[in-house]
């Protein structure tokens, strides 16, 4: 019984580990241009493009270019929940959806009104 048991138990653990394999970043990867951002407590008036793209690669790096400068990044996804984290002298976390070909992210808090929004669109 003890043998039977073992053997159910390794079983159970190797689909596990299978199981939990990479996920297939493929379908987010590609170029995405800024639609807008804005201040959280800004109104819609003050919606503006900055020209920031992101460039999404499929091993959860990519570059984020704004201002003349370009930044290395990594991402990740986990459902339609989208983080990335630029890194320069230090590191910027933006956290927020991506969903058919739309990345909506913020750097702090949604209800913050000094939380940037920004939002990409696939290109």
């Amino acid at each position: 019984m003890k043998k039977y048991f073992g053997l159910i138990l390794v079983l159970v653990i190797g689909l596990m580990v299978v199981g939990c394999g990479k996920q297939d970043l493929s379908k987010y990867v590609g170029t995405y241009v800024e639609e807008y951002e804005k201040y959280v407590g800004d109104t819609d008036e003050n919606k503006k493009a900055t020209g920031w793209t992101l460039e999404l690669k499929e091993d959860g790096t990519g570059t984020s270019t704004r201002d003349g400068s370009t930044y290395n990044m990594t991402w990740e996804v986990d459902g339609e929940k989208f983080k990335m984290t630029e890194t320069f002298i230090g590191k910027l976390e933006y956290n927020g959806t991506i969903k058919d070909g739309v990345i909506d992210i913020f750097n702090g808090e949604k209800t913050n009104d000094f939380t940037l929004e920004a939002v990409f669109k696939k290109n």
